[in-house]
């Protein structure tokens, strides 16, 4: 069922029951007021027995004004009857009707075989003479109940009619309402898989379909984006790979065809295994990558000694350099509350993100003095690695985080642009952020922001 077939039908639901309610209030009221009209005849109609007693000839006087089926019945204090008026006499009267009614007003209803619906009757008792008497008076309600049956008749015919009525707008509102989406959809139909560059155009009206266009285009930017990003990254991937097996293989063949000295055939062995190390270092980065993006943050669990984490990151990067000056400072507010709050995650891969980082820190500062500052900022921790380096260019910031991209000012710094794209994974699945600042002719701040939780 589409979304116009279901607002028409969930309109017409809605409609109808309000309109059912609506008609039963109105039948209902009437009803209510048809018996209390006919309640009070009756009851008007009994009272005057007791001119039969006191006047007779104004008694059949008055009895010349007699509702439709009306009946009198009169009865004395031993329960007998001493008047029965000419109408029809269809009531089984009981002993315990004429009892309750010498204690209050008696209403009720029967059923008769000349009308379908119900006859209603009152039972009262009055006093003549010393005495209580009973008088029964039963009739039909012929107008009354002949406007109920004109009544329900108006109602069916009316809510049939109207509901044909509201199910005919209903549809044609909601076709009206759903036409932007119908335009959309439209768009979307004459698109072919493959082209990213294809947009919808948004609508002049700010309403839901404009709303879904503009973010429909804002995730074709975005796939446009990773589409071009992952054609760089298969590009370059692939050429970084060829490119060094290839010249291993060249090495080896000149090698093997030329070289006759041990001296000479063990540099190009050489040369050939430090083209190959990188080559391995370049597919260890990417098995690492897509190792990281399989994995979900709930996979992450286990409790994370941060001061621990980053010492043995420090001590591992110097045994890398032993040339690299390291600053590590940790606040006092780091040091008091670190005793208080909890970090969850993996230690390994938080480990290989600063491990990165500073890595990058290091080679583009030309192994310049670097600092890491730990800090506590309101339930968060806040790592900043600053160097000395040559720093990345505003319009880059962003594009560095991305597989294979390299700022442009790198030069011939060896590097495979996938350092800051694995730390940049791990730092989101740990619900942190990873952030560049880069002033010019002042280095580089990276600054990792990790949430935190209470012990």
């Amino acid at each position: 069922m589409s979304i116009k077939q279901k607002i028409t039908v969930g309109f017409g639901v809605l409609v109808a029951a309000l309109l059912l309610l609506f008609s039963l209030f109105i039948y209902q009221t009437y009803e209510s007021y048809r018996r209390t009209q006919m309640r009070t005849r009756l009851q008007r109609r009994a009272l005057s027995a007791q001119l039969y007693l006191r006047d007779r000839q104004e008694f059949l006087r008055y009895n010349y004004l007699t509702l439709p089926e009306q009946h009198e019945s009169l009865f004395d204090t031993l329960n007998r009857r001493f008047y029965s008026s000419s109408g029809p006499d269809d009531y089984q009267l009981t002993k315990e009707l004429l009892s309750r009614a010498r204690q209050e007003e008696v209403y009720f209803t029967y059923k008769s075989r000349q009308w379908e619906e119900l006859k209603e009757g009152v039972a009262l008792s009055f006093a003549s003479q010393n005495r209580r008497y009973v008088a029964v008076i039963t009739a039909y309600d012929l107008a009354g109940r002949q406007t109920s049956r004109n009544l329900r008749l108006i109602l069916t015919v009316g809510n049939v009619l109207l509901l044909m009525v509201i199910a005919l707008v209903g549809f044609l509102f909601a076709r009206r309402a759903m036409r932007p989406f119908d335009q959309l959809i439209s768009q979307l139909d004459s698109a072919t898989v493959n082209d990213f560059s294809f947009r919808l155009i948004e609508g002049k009206n700010p309403d839901e379909a404009s709303y879904l266009a503009v973010s429909f285009n804002q995730l074709l930017g975005n796939l446009q984006q990773l589409a071009a990003s992952q054609e760089n990254f298969v590009a370059y991937a692939s050429h970084e790979i060829r490119t060094p097996l290839t010249v291993v293989k060249g090495m080896l063949e000149t090698s093997l065809a030329y070289d006759q000295e041990l001296s000479v055939v063990r540099q190009s062995m050489e040369q050939a295994l430090s083209r190959l190390e990188g080559a391995i270092d370049l597919a260890n980065s990417l098995l690492r990558l897509a190792e990281v993006e399989g994995l979900k943050a709930t996979q992450l669990m286990e409790d994370v000694n941060v001061v621990d984490t980053i010492l043995d990151t420090v001590t591992y990067f110097k045994e890398k350099y032993p040339q690299q000056d390291i600053e590590l400072q940790l606040t006092d507010e780091f040091t008091e509350q670190s005793s208080v709050f909890r970090l969850i995650g993996n230690a390994t891969l938080l480990r290989t993100a600063l491990i990165n980082i500073m890595d990058n820190a290091a080679k583009y500062s030309s192994f310049k003095p670097i600092s890491v500052r730990v800090q506590y900022e309101s339930a968060w921790i806040v790592i900043d690695v600053t160097d000395q380096g040559i720093g990345i260019p505003h319009a880059q910031l962003t594009n560095v985080f991305l597989p294979m991209m390299r700022a442009e000012n790198v030069g011939r710094i060896y590097g495979f642009g996938l350092g800051l794209t694995l730390s940049k994974k791990i730092i989101d699945l740990h619900q942190g952020q990873l952030t560049l600042s880069s002033p010019p002719d002042a280095g580089t701040v990276a600054s990792l922001r990790l949430p935190t939780r209470p012990l």
